[in-house]
């Protein structure tokens, strides 16, 4: 039902979607930037390293440097939920994303969020959740972690699993029309794709996908325009940048996590992003594990200066209690 009821509204409403803009914001904007961190596969494996590669240490070395230099994670209903109803978000948020739903994500990147408290969202690709082989059931590929797995992910506060459609890698256009494919036929692959994996997702984790990740970072108005129809409220790219609260939560610039940079130079780079001058704490420590070791030290330090803090106020409010019987 909900797919005619799509179709009927569909060529309608269309076009005049791609001509406008929607404004959701309840409220005048702050100037305040979202940086968008985008991560693929991790592996122990140096041969493996590459573009979209890392080590799971790189990955966790990443991770500490952001809460040291006071970046606070969030998910992507956090940014909905300040543009929607004037929520306020903390004072330096970034959001942390992993795209295809590899194992890895499962097997490292969950234990290392869980560990440090920290947030991501995970785009899935429809047809190879839990798989080990290509369509073929022959092919090797990198495995993928289960449904059931990503409900656990889900379930435990840490994790989100969002939409990087079901079947629309294989061409190498992503979700741009076929050569020779018609518009009603493009229509109709699309939305149906979109629809199958939004249901099985929401179907097996239970929770609401409003997140449309880009196969390839590639995009048209008429996509936009279907997946708004379709009811996401955010749409992500894998272009470079940082993205403002005064803009929409639609076609949103990601900062791609290669394996040429260090830790401290991505930290750098995304400081540099944002026009902030910080100190990046062991930035001429070459040895990473050497490095990794004052920063867990570090992270020590503030965690025990956040409890005296604590304890501190909190004596502070029994002392100024008074008796009211």
């Amino acid at each position: 039902m909900i797919k005619k009821q799509i179709r009927a509204v569909f060529l309608i409403t269309v076009f005049m979607l791609t001509s406008m803009q929607l404004h959701t914001s309840v409220h005048a904007e702050v100037q305040q930037d979202i940086p968008i961190l985008m991560y693929h596969h991790l592996s122990y494996a140096p041969e493996e390293w590459n573009e979209v590669v890392i080590s799971p240490d790189k990955f966790k070395q990443d991770m500490m440097y952001l809460k040291i230099l006071g970046y606070e994670t969030i998910y992507f209903k956090d940014l909905i939920a300040y543009k929607e109803k004037a929520i306020p978000l903390p004072k330096n948020p970034i959001v942390i994303t992993f795209d295809d739903g590899y194992m890895s994500n499962y097997e490292y990147a969950y234990p290392i969020l869980k560990e440090l408290e920290m947030k991501a969202t995970i785009g899935v690709i429809g047809w190879s959740v839990g798989r080990t082989t290509h369509k073929d059931n022959e092919t090797p590929i990198i495995p993928h972690f289960t449904w059931e797995q990503a409900r656990e992910m889900y379930e435990s506060g840490w994790i989100d699993i969002q939409h990087h459609t079901f079947d629309m890698h294989e061409s190498g256009l992503g979700v741009q029309q076929l050569t020779g494919e018609s518009h009603q036929d493009y229509v109709d692959r699309m939305v149906d794709d979109t629809i199958k994996l939004k249901e099985e997702i929401e179907s097996h984790v239970g929770n609401e996908v409003v997140v449309f990740s880009y196969p390839l970072g590639l995009y048209n108005t008429l996509s936009e325009s279907a997946i708004k129809i379709l009811g996401f409220k955010v749409s992500l790219t894998t272009n470079k940048g940082i993205n403002s609260l005064s803009d929409e939560l639609y076609l949103m610039k990601r900062i791609n996590r290669s394996n040429q940079l260090s830790c401290p130079q991505l930290m750098k780079e995304l400081l540099n992003l944002q026009k902030k001058q910080v100190d990046i704490p062991y930035i001429h420590i070459q040895d990473s594990g050497e490095r990794v070791k004052h920063l867990y030290q570090l992270l020590a330090e503030i965690k025990t200066g956040e409890d005296q803090a604590f304890n501190h106020n909190d004596k502070v409010i029994n002392s100024k209690k008074v008796d009211c019987n």
